[in-house]
């Protein structure tokens, strides 16, 4: 396996992508998820992929809780639908009603942070990926570009 020493994102493997564990805290709770740096193989990271990094990773649990937030109000917004959706037999688990951010770990799994391509823009993007209990196939993403809530969606937004 390929691997990198970056000065600014650690030691890299890479894997269709460079990529490593990164520790932070989701939902109170101290959790190792990928982190994935998008590159081909033989490219280099684009200066703005490090820049997304550090900025993300001097206050990832600043952007972690809006991150949270966001997903709260996401969820509240569309949580009747999904019950619908589910009908009476599966509601109940797959999209429960919740009535805080505190809330969410049992319907929602941060599993990977996605540093992506600005692709000569110099935009910043960060994503975050979850797993959902709502959106098992599609999964659930928080977007940030330069430092700010972008959008809230299926994981095909930054993707």
């Amino acid at each position: 396996m390929k691997k990198l020493k970056d000065r600014v994102l650690g030691d890299l493997n890479y894997d269709y992508g460079w990529t490593r564990p990164y520790r932070c805290i989701f939902l109170g709770k101290a959790i190792s998820v990928n982190l994935a740096i998008p590159c081909d193989e033989d490219d280099e990271i684009e200066s703005s992929q490090r820049e997304a990094f550090q900025r993300f990773d001097e206050k990832a649990d600043l952007f972690l809780a809006q991150a949270e937030e966001a997903i709260f109000d996401y969820y509240q917004d569309n949580c009747q639908e999904y019950r619908e959706r589910f009908g009476i037999e599966f509601a109940d688990e797959l999209a429960p009603i919740i009535h805080s951010p505190s809330q969410l770990g049992t319907i929602v799994l941060l599993t990977e942070i996605i540093i992506q391509h600005s692709f000569g823009v110099n935009e910043r993007i960060v994503g975050l990926l979850y797993d959902c209990s709502w959106e098992p196939s599609l999964g659930l993403a928080v977007k940030f570009v330069d430092e700010c809530l972008d959008e809230v969606g299926v994981q095909d937004i930054v993707l």
